[in-house]
């Protein structure tokens, strides 16, 4: 059995309602994006959007992140939040509540302008609700690269608290 098919150890904790993932990927801002580069794990965190299917990402259109991908398009992902430190008395006591949702996917290169302005729209809304959605010149548009992440599995885990609606 691949680490993709272990069951959730602590099952109690697991969220399977596809609706509560959705919102939990719909609120992110942030999240952090595992890959593999020449053996070697890399991890960075980057601003999000959910289009309901994809988890967009915008980016530097070079650099290591860049040609890591190009070279191997498989990731893990990581959003959460209501992140909480518990203290106590004693350090068994100490613990954190949080709901996290975590999956594997392929990452997508998307090159069509009109499709890139999109999934920049999405992000911006999501990242920066308050700022006016102004259309992005194309010279803006052209130097970024907007990145879409398919999942292929998602699983969620709330520890301590119950996912917002």
């Amino acid at each position: 059995m691949s680490a993709t098919e272990r069951p959730m150890r602590r099952h109690e904790w697991e969220v399977t309602d596809p609706a509560t993932i959705d919102r939990v990927l719909g609120r992110a801002t942030v999240c952090r994006v595992a890959m593999v580069d020449d053996g070697e794990p890399y991890l960075v965190p980057l601003n999000c959007g959910w289009d309901g299917h994809r988890l967009l990402l915008h980016a530097a259109p070079a650099g290591r992140k860049i040609d890591i991908l190009r070279a191997n398009p498989r990731v893990w992902v990581e959003v959460e939040e209501d992140v909480q430190i518990v203290t106590g008395p004693r350090s068994e006591d100490c613990t954190a509540t949080y709901v996290t949702v975590m999956g594997s996917g392929t990452v997508q290169f998307v090159a069509d302008p009109s499709e890139k302005r999109q999934g920049l729209a999405i992000i911006m809304r999501q990242c920066h609700p308050d700022v006016p959605q102004e259309p992005l010149a194309d010279d803006v548009v052209a130097s970024v690269a907007v990145l879409a992440i398919i999942f292929d599995r998602l699983t969620c885990k709330a520890k301590g608290t119950t996912p917002r609606p």
